[in-house]
């Protein structure tokens, strides 16, 4: 599979994942076999070399923290695994709400995930913003009723969804040093 591929995958839950890339798949490739794969490689790559933190992600973290502000997590890895991933990268004690994608009925890009984190951390939506690097995170979070922060990663974006982004930067330090002023 290459890279573009992958790439319609990015942001989607398990199921959907699977019934995308189920339609690149050979005849004789079961999608069960290949995610169990996937997730076996990922979980190896993890152990052997830690988890990529986005960069400028520990100071922002830091800075909210030290601001009294909320912070939840709302992903579509499952929650276990994301627990996991937190504490494996130090970040686990910024967070007072975790929800991952075991946790809801719909993934994104339904609103689902972020309202019960909302709910979990008793925030309002127009209160709240959502730091979001996919297409269907940001219509998640913008169908919930949260301004969108759109932190670029490993895929572009496309025009429909950036007219329901807020505001983008670069960084996650570029968002952190805006506030700080």
């Amino acid at each position: 599979m290459s890279q573009r591929t992958l790439e319609l995958v990015i942001g989607v839950d398990l199921a959907g994942t699977k019934a995308i890339l189920n339609r690149f798949l050979p005849a004789n490739v079961e999608i069960d076999d290949l995610t169990k794969q996937a997730v076996a490689i990922s979980k190896r790559y993890i152990e052997n070399h830690n988890l990529p933190v986005k960069e400028g992600v520990v100071e922002l973290l830091s800075h909210l923290k030290a601001r009294g502000t909320s912070i939840g997590l709302a992903t579509t890895t499952f929650t276990e695994r994301a627990l996991a991933n937190l504490q494996r990268s130090e970040l686990a004690g910024y967070f007072q709400a975790v929800i991952g994608g075991d946790q809801v009925a719909r993934g994104k890009p339904h609103p689902d995930i972020y309202l019960k984190a909302l709910e979990a951390l008793r925030a309002e939506p127009g209160d709240s913003l959502a730091f979001e690097d996919s297409d269907y995170g940001i219509k998640a979070a913008f169908a919930a009723g949260l301004r969108v922060i759109h932190i670029p990663d490993i895929k572009r974006i496309d025009e429909v969804n950036r007219v329901l982004v807020h505001r983008e930067y670069a960084t996650l330090l570029d968002f952190r040093d805006d506030i700080a002023v």
